[in-house]
């Protein structure tokens, strides 16, 4: 996995490509506290993808958390049908889901406003 960072205006967008692992999780756990804490984050997941279930749970956990410890909780957009049904299975009736979705790139950065 790869994450290209840019931003736009005070919104830092995360562009995630490649196939999420286990090798990648980890990295990419450090990258979401040592870099994008205390930021308005969108990840775009277009381009990722996942072979397996391993680094799933890694990756899903780390997006949880940082979605709780943020100040602001980040917006998700481009999901892939596969990233959508395991972030919909994170929701349970105590927990509000933590996953903003948004179709579009545009629309994610929209909805900080």
């Amino acid at each position: 996995m790869q994450a290209k960072i840019k931003k736009t205006g005070d919104i830092t967008v995360v562009e995630l490509s490649g196939k999420l692992d286990f090798e990648t999780a980890e990295p990419f756990r450090d990258t979401c506290y040592d870099v994008l804490l205390n930021n308005k984050v969108v990840f775009n997941l277009k381009d990722l993808s996942f072979v397996g279930s391993t680094g799933i749970g890694v990756f899903v956990n780390t997006l949880k958390e940082f979605s709780q410890k943020n100040p602001v909780p980040p917006k998700f957009c481009n999901v892939k049908s596969e990233f959508k049904k395991i972030f919909n299975s994170e929701q349970s009736e105590e927990v509000v889901n933590p996953f903003q979705v948004f179709e579009d790139e545009k629309t994610a950065i929209k909805s900080f406003d």
